[in-house]
């Protein structure tokens, strides 16, 4: 994050962070994370301010920007990847390396193209997978400086632009190199282990890099395969070099301070932490690539628009890459994708930039919506037959409505909490076809609660993992590895009255303490309880069968290579089941495999019952074509273990488990049936009128690990 050196900026952004901070979503109050610039001293915490930019510039430059995608009648899908894409040898790309010599390279441009978008962070690709640096390194003399006769240190260049410009430098680093001798060979998934002389190596290259071009503001890191310990001390040496320094979550095992998406791709899900959305303009390519066909050059600017609205109205950021051409010079086609895309954000940049995500809850897509202070803004991608725009949940009154850019001003009449605006041409040419409308509204707004869960029990109620309101993040060692977690749990109550509740869980979550918080009490709980009754029926019985195992599969741990909806075992695979036998004989298994059991469970009744399962790096569990588990394992080497009460119906029930071997460490998998588990209970104290229950782990470091308590309940007991 770029230094403030002036008082009154200072005091100006703090400003903004703690508005932003008191106008959060009412919602879902996020649980208290990592506050960073709390830690590292700073007057203003460089996330929230990075937040708050919601617009950053990509720039992916080097080697492979020479050969544009081609090399010898060969083409790359990928035009940055081309040396493995294409075949090259090794001399072949270094003496392309040797030529390059990009005399239009002009880092002023770049800057222009980032004001004219209202970009404040400029994040420049340091070095990619082919491990040449465009920055002096004594690391290795493959770098533009010593290797070329070019001799310009680009970084420093691009440094120094920014700088004069105001505007945040980050930079983008591929922890894969393979130009590297020490670091590992080429894979298909970019995802090999870094060899600890490649390690070594990269915390040189990332030490300098702090060192000498000032202040950076995010280091986003991808490809390769870090272990625990190298994601530590690459964070640990980030932070003690420049503490404002933001940190993606490609460094591996849950060590970055925010969630970025593979490029051209959507997250899995909208994670409740500052997360960002990477696009390029021609995808999948992020470098330059020659000889494009026919290019709509309005069309893409109006796509990449509604992908920025999107995301903004999530609550994320969004990221553009550009790519010059091997001379330095910018791409005439991305120059005017970027233009048409200026001209409307410049108009609409207050509903863009220092915004919140849509407050409106259940609105419509066809207006996106995101707000800040009494301001709500909407996008309108599409105006309904009834010629009206209808939204709800707002207490607030309105009190003027106009179209951003022209100024008109629609009619509009509010009943209570439902708003209609009576559609008005906006009057203006909008090559982008999306109008926003600015609504001001007589108070600060708030965001749309959701429905009450609960109201007072006439019966006992069970608050727990299905009926929860998950914060969410993404965890896990690296991307192929990584699932959505469950960082925290919430519950809207409207009980009026004092409740009795009772805290109920198993030896499984045991010896675990959360932070129990409600609108007025926050409390810490040690699971420590009273053993209670049998987890299953104590006078029906239950069968467990045979255990089948399928053949290996290869991918991320996100794959699936079976259908978890089918009705048997012989539907189920699309090849051969093998009764599981220790597999004692079997070769060792291979990184990134995946095994699925199968087996069916008879029960006399319908009851609950506990399994203990072991397994490797990942396990996903579904029962009766359901998904009731999906679980990383954050203790790299070891067994990952859980315990899960399985909800099991009456006659055959079907349990089916994927265990995915990260590492390809020796498989453990064991499944284990546990008859005499009990229930374990504490009472708890909840004060009247809670509005919600928020329940998360206490000094928990990880702030994207999952609460991982599967079986734990809090029960609400109705007044005698």
């Amino acid at each position: 994050m770029r230094k403030y050196t002036t008082l009154i900026t200072q005091i100006l952004l703090l400003s903004i962070a703690l508005v932003t901070t008191m106008c959060s979503d009412a919602k879902k109050e996020t649980p208290k994370q990592e506050q960073i610039g709390k830690e590292a001293g700073l007057s203003v915490d460089p996330l929230q301010q990075w937040n708050a930019d919601k617009l950053s510039l990509f720039v992916h430059f080097g080697v492979y920007s020479v050969l544009g995608g081609e090399w010898e009648g060969n083409r790359a899908e990928r035009a940055e990847n081309i040396w493995a894409e294409a075949g090259m040898f090794a001399d072949e790309y270094e003496q392309t390396a040797r030529d390059f010599s990009p005399k239009n390279w002009d880092p002023s441009k770049l800057i222009n193209l980032a004001r004219d978008l209202g970009v404040r962070n400029i994040v420049f690709t340091v070095k990619h997978h082919d491990g040449f640096c465009l920055f002096k390194t004594e690391t290795t003399p493959f770098n533009i400086v010593d290797f070329t006769s070019f001799g310009h240190d680009l970084m420093e260049e691009i440094a120094e632009a920014c700088k004069n410009a105001n505007i945040g430098i980050g930079i983008n680093f591929s922890l894969t190199d393979w130009h590297l001798p020490a670091a590992s060979p080429m894979s298909s998934h970019h995802g090999a282990p870094v060899t600890e002389a490649h390690h070594q190596n990269n915390l040189g290259q990332i030490r300098e890099l702090l060192t000498n071009y000032g202040d950076i503001s995010a280091i986003y890191f991808y490809s390769g395969l870090n272990t625990p310990t190298q994601s530590r001390e690459l964070r640990e040496l980030i932070k003690s070099l420049q503490p404002q320094c933001l940190i993606s979550n490609e460094i591996g095992n849950n060590r970055g301070d925010f969630i970025a998406s593979p490029f051209n791709q959507s997250l899995q899900i909208t994670p409740d932490i500052p997360w960002v959305q990477r696009n390029s303009a021609f995808s999948p390519s992020l470098g330059y690539k020659k000889n494009k066909t026919f290019v709509d050059t309005l069309g893409l600017a109006r796509s990449k628009i509604r992908e920025l609205v999107k995301v903004i109205s999530e609550g994320g950021n969004y990221a553009l890459n550009v790519a010059p051409r091997g001379d330095g010079s910018l791409d005439e086609l991305e120059e005017e994708i970027l233009s048409h895309m200026g001209r409307w954000i410049k108009v609409n940049r207050n509903a863009i930039f220092h915004t919140q995500k849509n407050p409106l809850g259940n609105t419509s897509e066809s207006w996106p919506a995101t707000w800040k202070d009494n301001h709500l803004y909407l996008f309108v991608n599409a105006v309904p037959a009834s010629q009206k725009i209808v939204f709800s949940g707002l207490h607030n009154e309105i009190e003027k409505v106009r179209f951003l850019g022209s100024g008109i001003e629609p009619a509009f009449l509010s009943r209570g909490q439902r708003h209609e605006i009576l559609w008005t041409p906006p009057a203006m040419a909008d090559p982008m076809q999306l109008p926003v409308l600015e609504i001001t509204m007589k108070d600060t707004i708030q965001p749309v609660a959701a429905e009450p869960l609960y109201t007072a029990p006439d019966d006992t109620i069970s608050l727990n993992l299905n009926n929860a309101t998950p914060f969410r993040s993404i965890s896990g060692t690296d991307r192929l590895s990584e699932i959505p977690s469950n960082t925290a749990l919430r519950w809207n109550l409207d009980i009026r009255q004092k409740p009795a509740a009772l805290l109920k869980f198993t030896s499984f979550e045991a010896g675990k303490t959360i932070k129990i918080r409600t609108a007025l009490s926050e409390m810490a709980e040690t699971l420590k309880g009273n053993r209670g009754d049998l987890i299953r029926s104590e006078n029906d019985t239950i069968q467990t069968g045979q255990i089948f195992r399928s053949k290996p599969f290869y991918g991320a741990f996100k794959d699936l290579h079976v259908n978890p909806n089918a009705n048997n075992r012989l539907q189920i695979s699309h090849g051969s089941w093998m009764a599981n036998s220790g597999q004692k004989d079997m070769p060792a298994p291979l990184p990134l495999t995946h095994h699925y059991y199968y087996v069916e469970i008879d029960s006399e009744n319908p009851q609950k019952y506990l399994y203990r399962i072991t397994g490797n790096d990942g396990i996903q569990i579904w029962l009766n074509k359901e998904e009731v588990l999906l679980a990383g394992n954050d203790n790299t080497g070891k067994p990952l273990t859980c315990e899960i009460v399985l909800h099991l119906q009456k006659g055959k029930n079907i349990l089916l488990i994927k265990n995915f071997n990260r590492w390809g460490n020796a498989d453990h998998f064991s499944l284990t049936p546990v008859p005499e588990a009990r229930w374990l209970t504490r009472p708890v104290e909840i004060p009247e009128n809670p509005e919600f229950i928020e329940v998360t782990e206490t000094n928990k470091n990880n702030i994207h690990a999952d609460i991982y308590m599967p079986n734990f309940s809090i029960e609400l007991v109705p007044e005698n």
